[in-house]
């Protein structure tokens, strides 16, 4: 049994051409199954980590999930025996020869400057969560390494295997894996085979045979973050963001936004609809006792009024929608004429909601045109410099990488205009047309877990939190309220949903965001960009906002 149809698509994986779709691999007359031919990371070199991923079993499937790290070699159509493939999901990483650093790496990630590859290996297996991980490195004859951990498999597999050695190295790759727990799932069981050969699949076969593997701590985990409610993680988001303004800045303004209609959600329940946490926050903004704006007011300034646009939506308090229109005149110069766009807008793809949604809401809350003028001027400007004619927006005129929260944030300001911009606005209908062609060429580059990446088009580069996060609110907003056909966009949006879940554990900590990022130079630069494990209040607001957004479009869809 041989692997040639899926290693055939693998010199394509090592040039950076990725296969999009799901693989069929006949392994034998009468067993398909489903393989991925894709990477799991970009080397120092710029050369992806080819990976082939069965699709077959998820977090909540009974079969047991192996994961092979091969370190010996490039894929080359080495056999894959009966006894492993047949019995269990078996996905393979080719990871190159191990390296001298100790798991887990310490920082670095995704930026060390030479051994990027381990970081990637790590949190890539950690969101992965086999049952059992396997590492093979070269050896003159086949030999097992087993770590001293408390795992029912480990010791039954140091029984079993032939030609078992204890594992010494307390920071290998094996041994932390089965202690300690990548990206803070939870531990997974690994072993390391030295072999000349693929002989030790079939021995590997034999040896599983005698007992059942069960699910890794890693695996439990993931299920039980991809069970929990949009409530749910909601509530246990909201513990931790949403909770203070030092500065109206986006990130804690959204945070709030989120707050806000977590609980206009409840108010159908016969809760309060504006927070007392939220009134308190916002009263010395109301008064004037601390500026909302001032002569170094950025992008980041103008979107945060959008929590006083929503406030005043809500309650048709004039304070609110005088901080609004103070924030959205800053589109007009001091003699009224209008500015070529929003100020502060850096030539980054980030001003399409850093600056129109603040006009189209001040549009809405006075009943001025010049603001739904000022707000589609602000989007066509934006285009000019960033959009692609592939229909992904570069991040500046710098470089044509298309970064991915660079892409969040225009589905996420254009979904947001159209929230405010009246039917019965001309541009209306060009901003609607904008935001289903932008989401239109997102759709081929979510993966196969549903996230999108740090860069959109580059598969090698990290599963980004926040981008996916904006892309599928912008999603699930426009279905919801039916400005995007359902049809072509549902599965995109449950995917996208579980993929951003899934990264999100209780106490609020989050994978995988990419640090604050201003115009880079290169590609590299924006893989390089660092990627957050922890709290993080940018992903923390990014995931409230998604939260309760599928709070309301799961509700009404019962």
């Amino acid at each position: 049994m041989r692997m040639r149809a899926l290693l055939l698509l693998l010199p394509a994986v090592f040039s950076g051409a990725l296969c999009a779709e799901a693989v069929d691999l006949t392994a034998t007359k009468t067993k398909t199954a489903k393989w991925h031919a894709t990477s799991i990371g970009v080397r120092r070199d710029g050369t992806p980590i080819a990976a082939a991923i069965d699709l077959a079993a998820g977090y909540d499937s009974a079969t047991p999930r192996v994961l092979i790290v091969d370190r010996r070699r490039a894929p080359d159509g080495a056999p894959l025996p009966c006894p492993v493939y047949e019995r269990f999901s078996t996905s393979i990483v080719w990871a190159g020869p191990p390296s001298a650093t100790s798991f887990p790496p310490a920082g670095g990630y995704y930026d060390d400057p030479a051994d990027p590859e381990s970081r990637y290996l790590w949190r890539w297996i950690g969101m992965h969560a086999p049952d059992l991980v396997v590492e093979v490195v070269p050896g003159e004859q086949q030999s097992w390494f087993v770590p001293a951990a408390e795992s029912p498999l480990l010791t039954a597999l140091a029984k079993s295997l032939p030609s078992v050695q204890a594992e010494n190295d307390a920071d290998s790759l094996i041994s932390q894996l089965s202690t300690n727990a990548p990206c803070g799932v939870g531990s997974i069981p690994a072993v390391r085979v030295a072999a000349n050969s693929d002989d030790y699949l079939a021995t590997l076969g034999k040896s599983l045979g005698d007992f059942s593997i069960g699910d890794s701590t890693a695996k439990t985990t993931l299920r039980l973050r991809s069970n929990r409610t949009p409530s749910e993680i909601a509530q246990k988001l909201l513990e931790t963001y949403g909770r203070e303004l030092p500065q109206v800045q986006y990130i804690p303004a959204l945070s709030l936004v989120g707050r806000l209609r977590a609980s206009n959600y409840a108010a159908a329940r016969g809760k309060s609809p504006i927070p007392p946490i939220i009134l308190k926050i916002t009263e010395p903004y109301l008064t004037g006792s601390k500026p909302a704006l001032d002569a170094k007011a950025n992008g980041s300034t103008f979107s945060g009024h959008l929590i006083f646009a929503e406030l005043a939506d809500r309650t048709g308090d004039a304070k609110y929608v005088a901080l609004v229109k103070a924030a959205a005149d800053r589109a007009f110069h001091p003699d009224g004429s209008p500015r070529e766009a929003m100020p502060a807008h850096n030539e980054m793809s980030d001003a399409a909601f850093m600056g129109s949604p603040i006009l189209a809401a001040a549009g809405k809350l006075t009943g001025d045109a010049k603001y739904d003028d000022a707000c589609l001027r602000n989007i066509r400007f934006v285009q000019k410099l960033c959009l692609r004619d592939d229909g992904l927006y570069r991040h500046s005129p710098l470089d044509e990488a298309a970064w991915g929260r660079g892409n969040g944030f225009p589905a996420l300001g254009l979904t947001w205009s159209l929230d405010y911009l009246p039917e019965s606005f001309a541009g209306r209908a060009e901003v609607a047309a904008a935001l289903e062609r932008h989401l239109a060429a997102l759709l081929p580059h979510q993966d196969y877990q549903g996230s999108w990446h740090q860069v959109i088009d580059k598969p090698e580069s990290y599963a980004e939190f926040t981008c996916t996060a904006m892309i599928t609110y912008a999603m699930a907003r426009g279905v919801r309220l039916g400005r995007l056909d359902e049809a072509k966009y549902a599965d995109a949006i449950r995917r996208g949903w579980d993929a951003v879940r899934r990264r999100i554990a209780d106490d609020g900590t989050l994978v995988d965001v990419c640090t604050g990022t201003g115009k880079q130079q290169s590609l590299r630069d924006y893989y390089d960009r660092p990627a957050i494990l922890g709290r993080d209040d940018r992903g923390g607001a990014m995931a409230l906002m998604l939260a309760t957004e599928m709070m309301l479009h799961e509700a009404e869809r019962k």
